[in-house]
């Protein structure tokens, strides 16, 4: 009798095992299919992606534009995809008959931006010209498109430093074809002379005498100038200048003429003491006959009475 229990017993007891063992295998072999289903879905996803990277980017080319976080860009100046930029050549550009730069180099332009800061002088500005083409479309409010190009790198600039000592102006260049690109830096971006006494504006300087005066010149910042146009002669044999006296309406206008003269001459014997050659330099005057000011105020007089020198290239 105690054989018979303990048989059933076991037998029970090998049944009950083996269908845990059973259960057990069969849950492994889902567990493992679902981890084979993950996985085919993983490698799935990644494809997918991967093949739609390919199509977008490397075939149809929509991902490789440049969005220059320095030049905000309107719609109308959308940046063309880098490899059409580099073809230009140039580290910043304006596209045919637009006003907005585009500046593709952005270590460049940091660089540009470093060392205007660090070499601003006293008495000097930092003049940007915008160059631009005759037979280029003007749709801005300024007088030329090389102006409007200059106040927008100046619009740039004022994101970095302090331009109230940076003047623009629209420089025309030659030519009869228009570029698609223009060079930004077709236009001179150079330190000039600036202050109470000379102001350069582009090829042409101003310097202020006072009243009736054709003496010694001593003005320091006067004279910082002519050392600088001196070494520029000098190193530039091939430049020349003129220098033209003026005059206010005090006085009659032979004397006036002569006055202007004078100091027209004053400035040319300045520059030879300083080692430059005579022939680069011719003199005349105007007199009182081409006033830039009022001469019924103190102030416009004081404009009025000036020497003019134009650089000939």
């Amino acid at each position: 009798m105690e054989i018979a229990v303990y048989k059933k017993i076991a037998i029970f007891t090998f049944k009950k095992q083996n269908y845990c063992i059973k259960y057990l295998f069969l849950t492994k072999i889902k567990l493992i299919m679902k981890s084979r289903s993950l996985l085919i879905l993983i490698i799935f996803l990644f494809w997918g992606a991967g093949s739609t990277y390919w199509y977008v980017c490397k075939i149809k080319g929509f991902c490789e534009t440049q969005e220059n976080p320095m030049v905000r860009q309107s719609p109308k100046n959308e940046v063309k995809p880098l490899e059409k930029q580099k073809k230009t050549g140039f580290w910043a550009y304006f596209k045919k008959n637009t006003q907005n730069p585009v500046i593709q180099d952005t270590l460049k332009w940091t660089a540009e931006v470093n060392s205007w800061k660090e070499t601003r002088m006293d008495g000097k500005k930092l003049l940007i010209e915008g160059p631009y083409y005759a037979g280029e479309t003007n749709n801005t409010t300024y007088s030329d498109l090389g102006k409007a190009r200059a106040e927008n790198i100046k619009k740039i600039l004022a994101e970095h430093l302090d331009t109230s000592w940076v003047m623009t102006k629209g420089k025309l260049l030659k030519g009869d074809s228009i570029p698609d690109f223009i060079n930004a830096i077709d236009g001179n971006w150079e330190w000039v002379t600036f202050n109470d006494n000379v102001k350069e504006e582009g090829n042409k300087t101003l310097i202020y005498f006072p009243y009736n005066s054709t003496q010694e010149i001593k003005n320091k910042a006067i004279l910082s100038y002519l050392d600088d146009l001196a070494d520029k002669l000098k190193k530039n044999p091939e430049l020349k200048i003129k220098i033209t006296g003026h005059t206010d309406n005090t006085g009659s206008e032979a004397s006036n003429h002569l006055l202007g003269l004078k100091r027209a001459k004053r400035i040319r014997s300045v520059l030879i003491k300083k080692g430059v050659n005579g022939q680069q330099m011719s003199v005349d005057s105007k007199g009182e006959l081409e006033p830039i000011a009022d001469n019924s105020t103190e102030q416009g007089k004081k404009q009025n009475r000036r020497v003019e020198i134009i650089l000939i290239k």
